[in-house]
């Protein structure tokens, strides 16, 4: 019987760390000392360090008993009702995309860092949080096909892009296809939707459709004026 495992490193994008960073990334193995100059190191280390929403509820809840936020009074506390007691705090209660994470998310089983940055932008105490760089990889304890591969994603208020080494294999087989039976429309299609997925990384639809257009401009221009 084989073991699956995930793993991963990355750099939180900061001013500095606070009580609120190390309430939601202090399961990360958060080091505020490397690799420093405004950056933070979290790591996710099979059989180490899991971090799991319990975590991130237990941590908050410690912190809003100390800034004096009463916790919610329920026999079993959950996160939601805690997250829109700090935003009040904050005076981030009115924010949408928490409001929507407050509504939508389980908060169960493992964090995500797209969820917690948004937190942590919402919940700021001195942080100022520009951006999250992280690098993961999964692997199994016997040499099984695709069993191995890696992952990165850079995420930021402004902009998501993501990418892992499956979706290279999910683009090359069907485009290899598209190339002998020279479909160009088939071809132009996986292109055209590798570019909508990252342009759909930027989270400002006014500046993503003028982005759009450039890069329709550009793809329109010869070889020549493009290298200039």
């Amino acid at each position: 019987m084989a073991n699956n495992y995930y793993e991963g490193t990355g750099v939180l994008v900061l001013d500095r760390v606070t009580p609120v960073i190390k309430a939601l990334f202090g399961a990360f193995a958060l080091d505020e000392n490397y690799p420093g100059e405004g950056l933070a190191y979290i790591a996710r280390i099979a059989e180490t360090n899991d971090p799991q929403w319990s975590d991130v509820l237990d941590n908050l809840g410690a912190l809003a008993t100390q800034l004096g936020i009463s916790m919610p009074d329920e026999d079993e506390p959950t996160l939601a009702p805690l997250l829109e007691r700090m935003a009040v705090h904050f005076g981030t209660d009115q924010d949408e995309e928490l409001e929507n994470l407050i509504e939508h998310h389980q908060f169960e089983d493992s964090t995500d860092l797209e969820a917690l940055l948004l937190i942590a932008t919402c919940l700021n105490d001195g942080h100022n949080p520009a951006a999250i760089q992280f690098e993961g990889c999964w692997y199994s304890s016997k040499p099984r096909l695709f069993e191995f591969g890696g992952d990165g994603c850079y995420l930021s208020r402004e902009l998501k892009v993501s990418r892992s080494s499956t979706q290279a294999l999910q683009l090359g087989e069907p485009l290899r296809k598209a190339i002998l039976a020279a479909d160009a429309e088939e071809a132009s299609a996986l292109i055209a939707l590798e570019a909508a997925s990252l342009l759909a990384g930027i989270r400002d639809e006014p500046f993503r459709m003028t982005v759009r257009r450039r890069v329709a401009e550009r793809l329109a221009q010869t070889p020549a004026s493009t290298s200039r």
